[in-house]
């Protein structure tokens, strides 16, 4: 390439950058991945509990948020091929440390570690693709591509991850990413030059006890909403504890920030009102997103479906993920206005919602479930894409950063908090419901005697008269559990589907509002 100031030496051909970049992306999208993995899913293959799962996704992605404090200062100091070096062997080493150990303290340890190192490395990258993709849309190429793995590409790992399991072990994932990396480690020897895209700014004032305030913050605070529901809430010492924490260092982050000559950063992007509507609504977003979790814990403890087969069932929501992201590419290239998009995303997905609840049946058809898995696919593929390059269209370049700090610090508490809130939601729900079932059991009710009738003759053919007994109380607590848990989300898809119809109606306000007023002035 001859262009001036390029990155890559003058032999490489630009007609082939693009795809070495995206080979490059690969394993920053697998780690990526690997913190966006639906947690009730992978905690049923994986034999692990959900909330463990569920906190090391949460602590990842909490690093992430961390990191892109980091990142603009790095990205300003290094040259970008000696700082893609750096950031890809530090993965490996972390990479190769986890192949060894099983210490879960270890690996929190690495985790948190890996966070930053992998958010890096996609931060140095995706300014380079849009830069290296011709024409005006290029950032929304980029971020659909972007995006669109981030919805789709969990379900690519789960696919490998169950390869690796089922073939070799689960060590095989990460010796998969390791050596993508290695490929990526070779990509900037030997296409990279030492160019600069940046002049050199020199790394002082990194405002580290910001960044150390903030890390403690995500930390506690997800320990707090994942770990609530398991230690009773604020009956747990360790969840006080933990709130205090999170609490304080909020406060202090707040202050510090406000204070500081060279805060990183800027609360001032919070006065944009498209800020506050796409923190708003990407809340909303992910509120109804977290719902999945319910349908795969629906699917393996009610209706038996094996994980391999759940598995393959994820790719209509994955067909339904690109058809949506397709969709809102074409939408947001034609200049539609956002709201539109907004109002035709969530009207998609809160009827997705509503669907499900019409499926939550003892025992369902596969017909039956796919058509929501698709609905709900198209609903979040058309809203992602569009929320973001809503909320960075008001950005000025000086706070630019903290926008996108903004909306990644938002997928983190939105994510963490869906999660704690249909887990306790459905917790309550299935409590109460099945507290009401139990007056059933008696043996007056014509229906128990019937059922248990059944049931008991049939176990009484292989067992003794006692252990019949205990069979079939066994079976018919097991199937009142299981009531209650369809009755439960039943109601919980119901609710989900009224709050995406609000949204839907205050976006039908808001664009009456604004015509009336920009019709009054035009008047």
């Amino acid at each position: 390439m001859d262009t001036p100031n390029s990155i890559f030496n003058k032999w490489v051909p630009h007609n082939i950058v693009i795809s070495v970049l995206l080979i490059a992306l690969l394993p920053h999208l697998m780690i990526l991945m690997m913190f966006n993995m639906n947690s009730t899913f992978t905690a049923s293959f994986l034999d692990l509990e959900v909330d463990d799962i569920q906190f090391l996704f949460s602590l990842g992605y909490g690093m992430f948020v961390c990191g892109l404090f980091l990142h603009i200062r790095f990205f300003h100091y290094f040259n970008i091929r000696n700082y893609l070096l750096l950031m890809t062997m530090l993965n490996i080493v972390i990479l190769f440390i986890m192949t060894l150990s099983i210490n879960t303290q270890l690996l929190l340890v690495l985790r948190i570690i890996q966070g930053p190192i992998a958010i890096f490395e996609g931060c140095i990258l995706y300014p380079i693709l849009i830069h290296s993709i011709k024409g005006k849309n290029s950032r929304l190429i980029t971020y659909s591509f972007l995006y669109g793995f981030m919805l789709t590409g969990d379900k690519f790992t789960t696919s490998i991850v169950k390869f690796a399991i089922e073939n070799y072990n689960q060590n095989m994932i990460l010796y998969t990413i390791i050596v993508l990396h290695v490929v990526a480690l070779l990509i900037y020897v030997f296409f990279l030059n030492h160019n600069r895209m940046f002049p050199k700014v020199p790394l002082y004032q990194l405002n580290l006890p910001g960044v150390f305030l903030m890390m403690i913050t995500l930390t506690s605070g997800a320990f707090v909403l994942v770990y609530g529901k398991k230690n009773y809430w604020f009956e747990s010492p360790y969840i006080v504890g933990a709130f205090i924490i999170c609490i304080v260092c909020a406060g202090l982050f707040i202050l510090q920030q406000v204070t500081s000559k060279r805060p990183i950063y800027h609360f001032e992007v919070l006065k944009s009102k498209r800020v506050i509507a796409g923190v708003i609504m990407f809340f909303m977003f992910y509120l109804l997103r977290s719902s999945m979790s319910n349908i795969y814990q629906v699917m393996s403890v009610v209706w038996k479906w094996p994980w391999e087969y759940v598995l393959n069932i994820q790719y209509f929501n994955v067909a339904g993920s690109i058809l949506g992201l397709f969709s809102a590419y074409q939408m947001v290239k034609r200049n539609v206005d956002f709201l539109t998009i907004f109002l035709i995303g969530f009207i998609i997905l809160s009827s997705s919602m509503l669907y499900f609840s019409y499926i939550f049946l003892p025992d369902t058809k596969v017909e039956y479930v796919t058509p929501a898995l698709f609905l709900e696919g198209v609903g979040q593929g058309v809203l992602f894409t569009p929320l973001v390059l809503y909320m960075l269209s008001s950005a000025k370049p000086e706070v630019y950063a903290s926008v996108l700090q903004t909306g990644t610090a938002i997928r983190f508490w939105t994510t963490t908090i869906g999660y704690s809130l249909l887990q306790n939601g459905l917790l309550y729900l299935t409590t109460k419901h099945q507290f009401y079932m139990t007056t059933n059991f008696d043996q007056s009710n014509s229906v128990y005697q019937n059922q248990f009738e059944a049931l008991f003759s049939k176990n009484s053919i292989t067992h003794l008269s006692d252990e019949s007994t205990s069979l079939t109380v066994g079976t018919l607590k097991d199937k009142l559990a299981n009531q209650a848990l369809l009755i439960s989300n039943i109601e919980i898809f119901r609710i989900l589907f009224a709050i995406g119809f609000t949204v839907v109606i205050a976006i039908i306000i808001y664009k009456l509002y604004r015509f009336f007023i920009s019709h009054k002035y035009t008047t």
